[in-house]
This record gives C-alpha cells, sequence and structure tokens, in this order.
C-alpha cells in the first residue's frame, strides 16, 4: 500500500505543477491511472489507501473525476463519508486510445447516389438496398434490369452490343443491326460490296472514291469503279491511272503498277519536241543513254497514243560516202516491239525511199541506210540523204504486258 508519505512527494509535485492548469481532464487521467494500481495490488477497504471512487474520511482518498483541493484531498468528496456522483466535463476531449471507443475514423455512413447499405459490386448504381434499385448482374457494369441481362449480346460478332441497359468501352454499343457484321455503331465506313454498312440500309451510296479501296492504298490510281460481282464481295476496280501509269494485271492490290515510257524522254505524237530527241549522231557514234520503254497495249494505229516519238538527226557527208545508218532495238523482251521511220510528221511511213520495196517496210525490229560507194549508188543517186528521222515505236504483241525495249542509234564508218 502507499501512505501518505510514500505519495506525498510525487503526489505534491503532481499538485504544484497541476493544480491551477486547465487541463483537468489530463489529471483526472494520471490520478485514475494510480487508483487502478492500488486496486488491484492491494485491499481497498483500508482507510489510508486510495481508491479508484470517492471516499469519506480524512482526506486520504482520491476522486479521479474531480478537482484536487489544495490540501491534498479530493473535490467532490463529503467529510461526512458521503460520496458524490461522478462528473463529466463537457470541454475534455475525446481520448483517442479510448479501448471502447469502435467507431473507424475513415469511414462514411452515407453515400451520395445509393444511401446506407448500398452493395454495388460493379458500380453501375444499382444493386441491393440502393436508392436506383436492385441489379439482375451486380458483376455485370452494362446490366441492371431483367431485360438487360436477358437480351445484351453480340449476335454478329462485331464486338458492337445490342439490347444492354447500357454500353462503355468493354461492350460497346448500340449496334443498329445485330445481324450484319457490316454494320454497327452508327454508320459504318461504307464498303464497295454489294451490301449495307449504315444503318439506313443503303448499299454502296457513295462515290467510289469515297468506298474504295477496300484495302490498303494501291499506288498511281487516279479513279475507281464500284462493280460488285455479288453481295459480300469486293467491287472495287481501277478506272484511271496516273499518267504513264498502267494496270496490266487488273488487280486492285497493287495499283497501276506498270510504268509505261518516261515523258520526259520520249512523245506521244510526232514532232520536234525536245524530250523525244535523240540528237545529232556523226559518223562513227552512236546515241548515248536512251530511254527504257513500256507501251503496254498494242498498237492502235498512227497518232492514236499507243505509240512513243523520237526524233534523230544525221548530218550529211560527202557522198557516196556518207556512211551507213542502222537503228534497231539494244533491248526488246519477248520480240514484242517494232519501229518504223518517217521522213516528215505529215507523211506515210519508209516514204521517200527509205525502204528499197513494199516487201522492206513492214514493222520492223531493224533497218539501215546504206551509203558506202557504188555498190549502193541507187541512193547516192537517186534518194534523198535522211537528214534528219522520225521514228515510231509500237507493241504488236502481248496485250496488257509490262515488257520493255530500248533503242539503238547508230551510224558505222564507210
Amino acid at each position: 500500500m502507499y501512505d501518505d508519505a510514500s505519495l506525498g512527494g510525487p503526489l505534491r509535485r503532481y499538485h504544484s505543477t497541476v493544480l491551477h492548469s486547465l487541463a483537468r481532464p489530463a489529471l483526472v487521467l494520471a490520478l485514475a491511472t494510480f487508483g487502478v494500481a492500488c486496486a488491484t495490488g492491494e485491499d481497498d477497504t483500508g482507510g489510508s489507501g486510495l481508491s479508484a471512487g470517492n471516499q469519506s474520511g480524512g482526506g486520504s482518498g482520491t476522486d479521479t473525476s474531480g478537482d484536487v483541493s489544495g490540501s491534498g484531498s479530493t473535490s467532490n468528496s463529503s467529510n461526512s463519508g458521503n460520496s458524490s456522483e461522478t462528473s463529466t466535463d463537457p470541454t475534455a476531449p475525446t481520448d483517442p486510445t479510448d479501448p471502447t471507443d469502435t467507431t473507424d475514423p475513415t469511414a462514411s455512413t452515407t453515400d451520395d447516389t445509393s444511401g446506407p447499405g448500398c452493395i454495388d459490386g460493379d458500380g453501375d448504381g444499382y444493386g441491393e438496398n440502393c436508392d436506383l434499385g436492385p441489379d439482375c448482374d451486380d458483376d455485370d457494369y452494362n446490366n441492371y434490369s431483367d431485360e438487360g441481362c436477358a437480351n445484351c449480346m453480340d449476335a454478329d460478332a462485331d464486338t458492337i452490343w445490342a439490347g444492354c441497359d447500357q454500353y462503355d468501352e468493354e461492350k460497346q454499343g448500340p449496334d443498329c443491326d445485330d445481324d450484319n457484321d457490316a454494320v454497327g455503331l452508327g454508320d459504318a465506313v461504307e464498303l464497295c460490296n454489294g451490301i449495307a454498312e449504315n444503318c439506313a440500309g443503303e448499299i454502296d451510296p457513295l462515290p467510289p472514291e469515297e468506298m474504295c479501296p477496300s484495302a490498303g492504298d494501291p499506288p498511281n490510281v487516279s479513279s475507281w469503279v464500284c462493280e460488285p460481282p455479288e453481295p459480300g464481295v469486293d467491287g472495287c476496280k481501277i478506272n484511271g491511272c496516273d499518267e504513264q501509269f498502267f494496270d496490266v494485271n487488273a488487280s486492285a492490290e497493287d495499283g497501276c503498277e506498270c510504268q509505261g515510257t518516261d515523258r520526259t524522254k520520249s512523245i506521244d505524237s510526232c514532232g520536234d519536241a525536245a524530250p523525244g530527241v535523240l540528237g545529232t549522231i556523226a559518223e562513227g557514234a552512236v546515241a548515248q543513254n536512251l530511254v527504257v520503254g513500256v507501251i503496254p497495249t498494242l498498237d492502235n494505229g498512227k497518232g492514236n497514243g499507243a505509240e512513243d516519238w523520237y526524233s534523230v538527226e544525221f548530218p550529211q557527208g560527202t557522198r557516196p560516202t556518207s556512211g551507213t545508218i542502222k537503228v534497231s532495238f539494244a533491248q526488246n523482251e519477248n520480240s514484242d516491239y517494232r519501229f518504223e521511220a518517217y521522213r516528215d510528221c505529215n507523211g506515210a511511213a519508209w516514204e521517200g525511199d527509205l525502204a528499197s520495196s513494199c516487201d522492206d517496210d513492214p514493222p520492223t525490229v531493224e533497218w539501215t541506210f546504206d551509203d558506202t560507194g557504188p555498190a549502193n549508188a541507187k541512193y547516192s543517186n537517186k534518194v534523198t540523204w535522211p537528214s534528219k528521222v522520225y521514228l515510231r515505236v509500237f507493241r504488236i504483241q502481248s496485250d496488257n504486258s509490262c515488257s520493255k525495249y530500248q533503242l539503238k542509234v547508230e551510224r558505222l564508218n564507210d
């Protein structure tokens, strides 16, 4: 047991420090701690012990709920031995360590949208005890009504759903036609395929250039036509190509894959335009760096486009020894090409005795004009030297082919 003497030192120091302090609840808590220690260690019937409650007597008992007086006796204690009721200080803060306080300070007792007790597993606002109502499937955000749970589906497997109560990124929708996988969220991109991608049911309603190509970006295509062979089959066909490009395989996938003769090095009709000039060929010279050309379609006649034109000059020397002109093909794939020679653009092929007879002037792969002496007196005496010649190149076989040619023009010494 503690006696007055043993408590006197610490209690007086406590009393002298705290007596006039405003923090009385802290003092109450401290004294209560002393009382509990005594009660658990000694019999509390003695007059000299500390009691957890109010105690009458000579002032040695301590009341943990009252004020401490200047003489060391507890306040609210009667000298006649009657215990007073414990009072509570309304200004005292709640002890955060109080083991009897089970309130979770972080817990919210209300819900802004669903009310107390709402169980909403999928976060759609519906669920057990929720203000918006029950949820037919609380693991599915997209459905809460019986109708939604029964009807929400993607029948055409185009990842666009129909029949759901609501839609999000997981289940986009609604699908305007859930039996058509080409139609989904509103109006889909129109394709040239004989079926309707839009919810209005219109079949291929846009200009072909807006629906084609169906895939990729085929090169060198200038225009398209939409002609589906049957519903559901791609109907994009190339209608036109960029200048000097051709679609020779009739496939839209690779576009206009064949490049024709470069028009910076050839011309499309007879004339003296600079791109078609092969230069001046002196004796013993050969024209250099001639273009490799392509004419994908068969000859359609002079001046109608399926042809390449060139001009070349041969300065006249002393006749009959001005040398020999020779024009041939350095390259002629599959022997698909022929050429003709003209003295002027308004004349006919081989006119002016460029060939010795009609048998010599079919489309040819080689032509010579020989002026090398008495053996060729016909040329030296009767035929005008071809100072300038126009050459027309064309295809005679293998229509829609991208085979190539290259001319060779030379002048041999006499």
